[in-house]
């Protein structure tokens, strides 16, 4: 089938903010937020510990970012090339308190120190994932903050630096500044390693063995990990951004590992799958006729496998005319306006349907495309995945490939989620 060229204004909005409810308690001081994150963060805190050989043992700090995977996040500087790892969640005392003696910890490490795998490394980035063998009772998933933090934002860290006597130490700070950049930290004594990803620079001081534990905003979130301070510069600390992260945990390997049943020290056994929030999947609709029957097929085949395996929505809608308005109306609208009235319509969308997920809506005349990732679908789905889907199916209309830009766009999506069709490289299959 034919269709016609039309212009297609991209309405590359970021995605909808949530509008902070106004609170009726007195706002708490600095020290009682410092303190009410310390008690939240600390619980999902480790003390990494690296032996590298010959009587070398490195330590650092890491978080844990799965409990159902039982993913423990550090440096790739801190496991270094190693395959396993062990880490020591906090121990609590008679007073309910952690106990930050580091002897307490050597003198039982064969009761606290728990073993994992190093499972991925992220060499460029200086990140890595270490799955642990158990997941104590107590020990809770540190959640992912939705964006990367901005300029003069208040954070806070977490770790065990070696210069102090204590375990569990903590560290306020500012946001200095959100950039992609290239450094270089110690490995050892005769290693320096090259790094290059986007970064949080703060006001906060680390130090070695610092390193891979959790930077959190006020509500306890992770927006990124602590990498220590930059070689040639003082009062100055950076942090692998949120974005990195993300990027590693939606990795098809990482994905790919099976949630387990961790609250025993026993030999777990696999979980099933936990329950969808919905029955079905959501029904699109493309009454623009944008696409072919068999292109449009596919549309349900990924919105059920997404359900399925990740509980998560996709609903994608296209019309002729805008939806609830007339279309002359709609057309008179400035640029502005246009992106105005296709947000509210898709922020309707996702509330009414409560979707977990994503929703598009294609608009034929004006042309017009809005792409909505759920507030409640942010920790699962990077907001990359967002721009690139956009991008996809832009580039494809315009070249009036509509059934090429779904495709990819579809594709895009499972990708993220680890979901995509797995094939063979074929020039490792020459070797």
């Amino acid at each position: 089938m034919i269709r016609p060229l039309f212009p297609l204004l991209l309405l590359l909005a970021t995605s909808p903010v949530v509008l902070a409810q106004a609170k009726t308690d007195p706002a708490p001081t600095p020290g009682d937020v410092g303190a009410n994150v310390y008690r939240q963060v600390l619980q999902s805190t480790v003390w990494v510990h690296s032996d590298r050989g010959n009587g070398r043992l490195a330590t650092g700090s890491g978080s844990l970012v799965d409990k159902g995977r039982r993913l423990v996040l550090t440096n790739y500087h801190v496991v270094g090339d190693v395959k396993r790892a062990t880490v020591f969640f906090p121990d609590y005392g008679t007073d309910k308190k952690a106990i930050s003696e580091r002897k307490h910890y050597l003198d039982r490490s064969n009761k606290l120190g728990i073993p994992g795998d190093v499972v991925e490394i992220d060499k460029e980035g200086d990140l890595a994932l270490i799955r642990i063998d158990r997941v104590p009772e107590g020990a809770l998933e540190l959640p992912l903050a939705a964006t990367s933090p901005d300029p003069g934002q208040a954070v806070h860290s977490l770790g065990n630096p070696g210069k102090s006597g204590a375990l569990w130490v903590y560290t306020p700070g500012k946001v200095r500044q959100v950039y992609s950049k290239k450094w270089q930290a110690k490995l050892d004594e005769r290693t320096t390693l090259n790094f290059q990803a986007k970064v949080i620079e703060t006001d906060s001081p680390t130090n070695p063995g610092d390193s891979g534990g959790p930077l959190v905003n006020d509500k306890g979130e992770l927006v990124g990990v602590t990498q220590g301070g930059a070689l040639d510069a003082q009062a100055l600390s950076i942090f692998v951004d949120l974005s990195e992260v993300k990027r590693l945990l939606h990795r098809r390997s990482v994905q790919a590992l099976r949630s387990t049943d961790t609250t025993t020290t026993s030999t777990t056994q696999a979980k099933e799958p936990p329950k969808p929030h919905r029955d079905a999947p959501l029904k699109s609709k493309d009454e623009g006729k944008f696409f072919s029957e068999e292109a449009w097929a596919k549309v349900a085949t990924t919105a059920e496998k997404l359900l399925k395996e990740k509980g998560l929505d996709l609903m994608i809608e296209t019309y002729a005319t805008p939806p609830k308005l007339d279309a002359d109306k709609v057309k008179a609208m400035s640029a502005a306006e246009r992106t105005k009235f296709f947000k509210e319509y898709a922020q309707d969308r996702v509330k009414a349907e409560k979707i977990v997920g994503l929703y598009i809506v294609i608009n034929k005349s004006p042309g017009s495309l809005y792409v909505d990732l759920a507030e409640a679908a942010k920790a699962k789905i990077p907001e990359e995945v967002v721009t690139k889907v956009k991008e996809a199916l832009l580039t494809a209309f315009k070249a009036q490939k509509f059934d090429a830009g779904l495709a990819d766009s579809l594709k895009i999506i499972l990708d993220s989620q680890g979901l995509g069709e797995k094939k063979e490289d074929k020039k490792e299959d020459k070797k």
